[in-house]
């Protein structure tokens, strides 16, 4: 098997692994997969696997333009990929074609089906990059969840959901932005968009700590709560991989950086080292916490679908399953009732998901309020120089979808803050 096909199987197992299996990109099975490439391949393996699940309803509907009769799991699959590579990526339509028969015949699928489909789909290349999706091709348990959406919220998600996450980034101070050597398109006075795609362990300040990759849409609600330097006890009950409580720690304030998964763990320890910053770890399951234990403020970036990051996670759409939401939105409520007990009077708890489904956002604070009277919904304060990003806060909740600002993508993100008033 020449090198071109060998990795090309490789990407039609993964993709067959999320697709049948719902295994995930960061599953152990996958990683043994990519981690046998070298460097070079796997760069090409992740752009082809990533963009296959991005565009995977793009090329089922020009799937659907060739072929009326219904197709093998692994035949969809090949096509898919291979559709990605020759449309929407643009690779050299024989190369493309010349593996996905070879694949074909290994796998002992119809290979004159694939190869007479994907030269007819190559002569219309460019006339198929063009094709649009509509909402009622997405997910059906993603429609259900999303009937209160506007129209034009709708057709906006439609437009942006599969388009490649920008880099968006945060400096440890105004300075350190200042003395940055790239290309930056600034949010604040410590953010902003990196300009142009480059390997960012070749950036000098990178190395030096100066800054970590935080989505805007993360970064957003600490900043305009305007913290400072302080004595508050703070803990992030969901740390890793730690762009929040760096947002803390970059303000000279202390915070106990908890998360029950020792893998999460690691990466964080990774990231604060590299960040040169210090603070305690806990590996606890926060329900677990001792109730004696009391903080001043609780960060909680609870488990979710993490649908707003559908972008970076496009797999969210490309399994055959849905997310357990019942589980989810149980667990989500166990941890703002678990914060509510640890917190001091006054306190605030800061309850964040990367989703933008109202069962796990404001659904969920809804039923909070309802059941604790003793707290109320304290609202985000925006300085006059960022009222342009007012539109992301609607009745004090603050609420983004996968989107553009400044000509850049940002992720679906929700945040509430909530303050114990008694």
């Amino acid at each position: 098997m020449i090198k071109g096909e060998k990795i090309r199987f490789d990407i039609h197992n993964i993709l067959y692994s999320i697709y049948k299996l719902n295994k995930t990109l960061n599953s152990s099975s996958i990683k043994k997969i990519i981690d046998k490439h070298d460097k070079k391949d796997i760069s090409f393996l992740n752009n082809v696997t990533l963009n296959s699940m991005r565009f995977h309803l793009h090329s089922s509907r020009i799937i659907g333009k060739y072929i009326k009769k219904k197709i093998r799991d692994k035949e969809k699959i090949l096509l898919i990929s291979a559709i990605t590579q020759i449309v929407f990526l643009g690779f050299k339509d024989y190369a493309v074609v010349n593996c996905s028969v070879e694949i074909a015949k290994k796998l002992n699928l119809h290979h004159g089906l694939i190869n007479a489909v994907l030269k007819s789909i190559s002569k219309n290349k460019e006339d198929l990059k063009k094709i649009n999706i509509q909402f009622d091709e997405l997910p059906e348990w993603f429609k259900n969840k999303t009937i209160s959406l506007t129209d034009n919220e709708k057709n906006n998600f439609i437009k942006n959901f599969y388009k490649e996450p920008s880099l968006h980034i945060v400096f440890k101070s105004e300075q350190k932005l200042k003395e940055f050597e790239e290309d930056l398109l600034k949010t604040s006075e410590i953010s902003g968009f990196l300009k142009n795609k480059k390997d960012l362990k070749k950036i000098e300040s990178f190395r030096k700590g100066d800054w970590w990759v935080q989505d805007f849409s993360s970064f957003f609600p600490l900043f305009s709560l305007q913290i400072k330097k302080s004595n508050k006890k703070f803990l992030d009950a969901c740390a890793a991989p730690g762009g929040k409580a760096f947002q803390i720690l970059s303000h000279n304030n202390q915070i106990i950086l908890n998360d029950k998964s020792k893998k999460r763990i690691k990466i964080l320890e990774e990231n604060l080292n590299r960040l040169n910053f210090k603070s305690k770890i806990s590996n606890q399951d926060f329900i677990k916490f001792n109730n004696e234990q009391k903080f001043d403020f609780i960060i909680i970036d609870a488990p979710c679908s993490s649908v707003g990051t559908i972008r970076k996670n496009p797999e969210i759409f490309f399994k055959n399953k849905g997310p357990n939401f019942k589980n989810l939105e149980i667990i989500q409520g166990n941890l703002l009732k678990k914060a509510s007990v640890l917190l001091n009077n006054k306190g605030y708890i800061l309850y964040m998901t990367c989703s933008f489904l109202e069962v796990e956002t404001i659904n969920q604070i809804n039923i909070f309020l309802k059941k604790n009277s003793d707290f109320e919904l304290f609202n985000f304060n925006l300085d006059k120089k960022f009222i342009k990003y007012s539109k992301f806060i609607k009745e004090g909740l603050m609420i983004t979808f996968p989107d553009k600002i400044l000509e850049y993508n940002i992720d679906g993100y929700f945040a509430a803050c909530l303050k114990k008033i008694k």
